[in-house]
C-alpha cells in the first residue's frame, strides 16, 4: 500500500504524531457518484443504477511521519432499473466487502420487485456486465480518496495555517512575558514606596 504526503491537524507539528482522520463522509458520497455514474447497454435494455440505498462502513486517514495510510470498508445497497422498448424492471443488488486491501468486493442478493419480460436478463447483466464496470469504476477509488489528504491546495492552506498558528503562539509568549515584566516592575515600585513609608515612619 502507498503512503502518500498527508496533512496532520494544527496539534500536530510536522504531521509526525500518529492521528486518525475521519473520512467516511467524503468516501461514501464519492462511492455514491461512482455507483450512480455507472451504465450497461446490451441489445436492447439499457440498465441504471438508479439509486444508492445505503452505505454502511467507514474510512480513515491515518497519518504519522509527514505519511498517510487509506482504510476503508464499505457494504452498499444499491436501487437498479433497467428498461427497453416495451418493458421495465427494478430491484435492488448488494456490493459487499468494498475495501482498501484489494478491489475484490462481491455483488450480492440481486432481486427484483416485479417479474417482467426482461428481469432475469437484468439481473444477469447486473452479475456480469454491471460487475465489470463497477470494477473498473472503483480502481481509482483509493487514489481519488487519498487526494483529498494529499492535494497540493490543501497541504499549501495547511502550511499557512500552521504558520499562523505558530505566530499566535509565538505573540501569546511575548505578551505573557512582557506581562510578566510589567507585573515585576509595578511590584519593585510598591515595594520601595513601602521602604521608603516605613523609612519616614520610622524616623518620626
Amino acid at each position: 500500500m502507498d503512503k502518500q504526503q498527508g496533512a496532520g491537524s494544527i496539534w500536530n507539528p510536522n504531521s509526525w504524531h500518529w492521528e486518525e482522520k475521519n473520512y467516511t463522509p467524503i468516501s461514501k458520497e464519492l462511492i455514491q457518484s461512482k455507483i450512480k455514474s455507472c451504465k450497461v447497454e446490451s441489445g436492447d435494455i439499457t440498465l441504471l443504477n438508479q439509486e444508492v440505498k445505503s452505505i454502511t462502513g467507514d474510512a480513515q486517514v491515518n497519518i504519522r511521519k509527514g505519511k498517510q495510510v487509506l482504510i476503508y470498508d464499505f457494504d452498499i445497497e444499491v436501487e437498479w432499473h433497467g428498461v427497453n422498448q416495451d418493458h421495465e424492471a427494478e430491484g435492488t443488488y448488494k456490493i459487499k466487502d468494498l475495501n482498501s486491501l484489494d478491489n475484490d468486493f462481491e455483488i450480492i442478493h440481486i432481486s427484483c420487485n416485479t417479474k417482467t419480460a426482461i428481469s432475469d436478463k437484468c439481473k444477469d447483466l447486473i452479475k456480469k456486465d454491471m460487475f465489470k464496470k463497477l470494477k473498473e469504476t472503483f480502481k481509482t477509488l483509493m487514489q481519488e480518496i487519498s487526494q483529498f489528504e494529499s492535494d497540493p491546495e490543501k497541504l499549501k492552506k495547511d502550511q499557512e495555517a500552521r504558520r499562523i498558528a505558530e505566530e499566535q503562539v509565538r505573540l501569546a509568549k511575548e505578551q505573557n512575558g512582557e506581562l510578566k515584566e510589567k507585573i515585576f516592575y509595578e511590584q519593585k515600585l510598591k515595594e520601595q514606596q513601602m521602604k521608603q513609608e516605613f523609612s519616614q515612619f520610622a524616623q518620626k
